[in-house]
């Protein structure tokens, strides 16, 4: 009985974490047409997760739009849709597998559609995470107060370092 209860407590987690990057994923869509909607087939999502170089026992999540006109060489197997968007998870990430059955699945497109590399200004949220899914960092900084009031209406959790580390 104790082993069901561990795996019950792991799936509650499990789903939890899910919750928080889908809540994430949403803030950003809402922010981002809040400036003016977004062109669904001009724009897509691209989503991804690594272990944190500076921070123990931390990890970031990095999500942007970006036009497939100047990608080129990004790494993904599968095409994913949320809210309309299409939404593609990079690969090269080592915590990115861990977004890979959040989404709606949908046939796949190739999305690396640059003839050349291009250096490209992403208008991206950058959110690192303590062990306890607690965000402790967001860049861009210059916005981070905004973004925070999104993300906690959403019910996602901030450390109490976070504006300590600020």
């Amino acid at each position: 009985m104790l082993l069901l209860m561990g795996s019950c407590k792991s799936h509650i987690q499990s789903q939890k974490k899910n919750n928080l990057y889908q809540n994430i994923v949403h803030a950003y869509i809402e922010y981002r047409n809040s400036e003016g909607e977004l062109d669904k087939k001009e724009n897509i999502l691209i989503f991804g997760a690594n272990e944190s170089e500076n921070i123990k026992n931390a990890y970031w999540i990095d999500i942007a739009f970006v036009n497939p006109r100047l990608l080129s060489d990004f790494q993904y197997k599968k095409v994913y849709e949320i809210k309309g968007y299409k939404l593609i998870i990079d690969e090269s990430l080592n915590r990115s597998n861990e977004l890979k059955n959040l989404f709606n699945e949908v046939k796949y497109e190739n999305f690396n559609l640059a003839k050349e590399s291009i250096d490209y200004n992403l208008k991206n949220w950058h959110i690192t995470f303590n062990s306890k899914q607690e965000i402790i960092g967001i860049f861009p900084q210059q916005k981070s107060k905004e973004i925070k009031e999104l993300l906690i209406k959403k019910g996602i959790k901030f450390s109490k370092e976070f504006d300590d580390l600020k």
